[in-house]
């Protein structure tokens, strides 16, 4: 992935609303990309363990492809999120968004870093599909 985009339009894939498929993980719940100056901003909810029910905005630089040409395929932030130093590593997989979140404890060198992998859909576009005729 390289340099992000300029064009607003190439934000489009990224933006709008996604929710965490996993309801019973802890750490991101949802996350709210909208474009702001070239960039975007991530409005992230978190549930867990020192982070209970917050939101915190990132801004987020967007990633195209390797050939530097078309939409955003993903993102790169970092901030604090709840009391660790983290970076995210979004991008898109198949309709769905997938996020790498690299977690360090600013305060105790002793905790060792950690990261986990989350995948988000956007609310009523990821509905089950009805069965087909004559299947249950």
């Amino acid at each position: 992935m390289t340099a992000p985009p300029t064009d607003p339009d190439d934000l489009a894939d990224l933006t709008g609303g996604w929710v965490n498929f996993d309801t019973a993980a802890t750490g991101i719940r949802s996350v709210d990309a909208r474009p702001d100056k070239g960039r975007l901003a991530l409005s992230i909810a978190e549930d867990g363990p020192g982070a209970a029910g917050t939101r915190t905005t990132l801004a987020a630089t967007p990633l195209v492809d390797a050939g530097g040409d078309g939409p955003a395929v993903g993102f790169l932030a970092e901030g604090r999120l709840g009391t660790l130093d983290t970076v995210l590593c979004g991008y898109l997989n198949r309709g769905l968004l997938t996020i790498d979140v690299h977690t360090a404890h600013p305060d105790d060198p002793r905790v060792p870093p950690v990261m986990y992998r989350a995948h988000y859909y956007r609310p009523g576009l990821a509905q089950p599909s009805e069965p087909r005729e004559g299947l249950l």
